[in-house]
Order: C-alpha cells, then structure tokens, then sequence
C-alpha cells in the first residue's frame, strides 16, 4: 500500500503544494507533466494472455461463470439509454440463449485466474465527494476500510490490482472514502458468484468538467489506469459526480456543462473502445446546506444543466442525491455514498446495463 501511495502521488501531484490536498473548494491552475508510468508488471504473467482450458466454463484454474435483478429506487432520474454493445455484451448473460465463450484472456487478481469477461472494470472520477470525504457514522467504516472482498479490486496504473479498500480515487492516504468500494461491493451482491469488479478511480478536489477533458488538467491521470488494462478487462460502466463544482469555473462551465460531459464521457468511451459504455452521473447534491442548499444559488444555476445530461449524453441517467446521508454541507458521509452506489446498480439493472448474471 505504501509504495502504490508514493507512485500514486508522485505521479498525480508533484507540482501541487501540500496545503491543496487538504482544500474542499477554490482549487486553481496547477499544469504539471504526468510521468510515464511502467505497467508491464501489473498483471502477472498471463495477464492478457490466453490460457489454456480457459475458454470454455470450468476451464483449468480459470474462474467460471455466474447472475442478478433489481429496479430504479424512488427518486432516481434518467433518460431512454442505448442498448448495450461491445464487450458489455461479451460480459455474460445479458437477456436469454446463454453466454457466449470466453476469449481466453485473463487477468490475474490476487491468486485468481480471471477470464476478461468476468472482470468488470468500474471508472469512476469526480470532485472531492469522488475523492471521498466520509468518515462517518464509525459503525459504517469497516465496510469502507477493513473489510476486503476477494473479488473487489482496486487498480491504478504502476501497481498491481489490489483488494478494494477507501480511498480508492483519492491522491491521499488519507482515510476518507469516496464511493469506489461501494460500487464494487454493490455490485457483487447482485451478479454471479463468478464475477469480480476493479475500480478504476480519481478524484480531485474543487475539479470542474473542463477540467478533465483531454489536454486539460487531470485526463491523462484519470484514463491512466484504464489505458492500461484495457484489453484484459470488460469496462461495465462510467460513474461520475460533477455539477456542484462548475461554480469555480467561468459561466461558459455552468452554461456548458451538458456538452462538456458529453465531450468527456466520449474521449473516455473511445480510450477504451466502448461507444455504449453507461454513465451514471449525480443529480444535484440536494442535501446540501449553507450556500449549497437546493434552493440557493449555485443549485439554481447548475440544476437546469444537470437535468439536461441524460438528453445529451447516451447511455446516461442521473442518480437521485436525495435522502443520503451527509458529512458536511456538500460531501457525503459513509452511509451516503454506499446509498448512491446502490441506487447507481439498481439505475444499471432496470436500464438492462447490467448483464453480469
């Protein structure tokens, strides 16, 4: 963990003064060049390798095959999504007449043997409620920073996959959790036992929308990871949080902001050759207080935007903020961002994105 954290940080903030990681909000202009990363011993020896006996079920040392159902909760938001292509299609299951045989590709997961159709790949990538700043209730945090899954992982690029535990997307060791072992773990509660999920996270506090486009701040972080491992996984989904933040930028930021994620969402679904990839984005933070209150100003300006995503963006739907549970004015706290997970998996179930059964 230690030296997957000082790879992490040398990479991602080596031009930021420590005093920015520990901001909420006003995060500025900080170009930095991003460091080559070696990656080539992050998967073991036969990651994206045939094996052999592995396309087949049951094959030698190779993991098998497995399922899940749900609907929408109350409150949940979302446009008419496109149906799944690609390799979600190839992920097993889907609607009827069996799953398709395995490519032969693994990746190696702890001591598993994985089949790249049943390791899931989760990106997930936001501002600082992404980064994570729960901490609270403490009888909710050993299911965020203790208890591992022996099918939840994490990866970020320079380091092998390792069991899932918060932060995930954060560029601190600090023990703050964002939403990535919530996502993971929600979802193996409801696919097949065969089946494991990797989340592909970054985080930056204040970040807005433009802020992570191509060529901008922190793309080539956030795609980093799933640059790398593309080809050895199937990409289940994007999961992101933005909206609130776009009061840093200029108003082009809050005006622009359906074609901004549509733009980011589209470079990410290029990278890693998935045109129907799903988003699932944050509604408006409406539990927030203060300045952030669903009736202040920042929400009056940015939710008309935010409700505009779905009908700009294929493949999208929003996900409800209402009812979670809070840390502060704006970030949610342990119980609120295991809520909005839920309510992400259930959005994937009832759309059909979520094959994996």
């Amino acid at each position: 963990m230690k030296i997957r954290s000082i790879r992490r940080r040398a990479a991602v903030l080596a031009s930021l003064p420590p005093l920015a990681l520990a901001l909420a909000c006003g995060v500025g202009e900080h170009p930095h060049e991003v460091q080559p990363l070696d990656t080539s011993d992050d998967f073991g020896p036969s990651g994206g390798v045939p094996v052999a006996g592995s396309t087949s079920v049951g094959g030698a040392g190779v993991v098998g095959t497995g399922g899940a159902g749900g609907t929408i909760p109350a409150g949940t938001s979302g446009g008419a999504g496109a149906s799944m292509g690609g390799s979600m299609q190839a992920g097993g299951g889907g609607g009827g007449g069996g799953a398709p045989a395995l490519s032969g590709v693994t990746i190696q997961l702890g001591s598993a043997t994985v089949p790249k159709e049943r390791a899931i790949a989760f990106i997930h990538l936001g501002h600082s409620n992404m980064a994570g700043y729960g901490v609270s209730p403490a009888s909710s945090a050993p299911y965020h920073f203790q208890d591992t899954n022996p099918r939840a992982f994490e990866y970020h690029a320079g380091n092998p996959p390792a069991l899932a535990l918060e932060p995930t997307a954060r560029t601190t060791t600090q023990r703050l959790a964002g939403p990535g072992v919530s996502l993971l773990k929600e979802a193996l509660a409801v696919a097949g036992p065969d089946y494991y999920f990797i989340s592909l996270g970054y985080g930056q506090n204040s970040a807005y929308c433009s802020q992570f486009l191509p060529g901008s701040l922190y793309y080539d972080e956030l795609i980093a990871a799933s640059k790398a491992i593309k080809g050895r996984v199937t990409f289940g989904g994007i999961f992101m949080y933005l909206g609130i933040t776009e009061r840093h930028g200029a108003a082009s930021d809050v005006n622009g902001f359906p074609n901004c994620v549509n733009a980011l969402v589209t470079a990410i679904r290029n990278d890693v050759g998935e045109p129907n990839l799903p988003l699932l984005m944050n509604d408006y933070e409406v539990e927030g207080s203060g300045e952030f209150a669903a009736d202040g100003a920042v929400a009056t300006a940015i939710r008309p935007q935010i409700a505009k995503v779905p009908m700009t963006v294929a493949s999208s739907a929003l996900v409800s903020c209402q009812g979670l549970g809070m840390q502060d004015d704006h970030h949610f706290n342990l119980d609120g961002q295991r809520t909005w997970a839920q309510r992400a998996i259930m959005t994937m179930q009832q759309k059909g994105w979520f094959p994996w059964k």
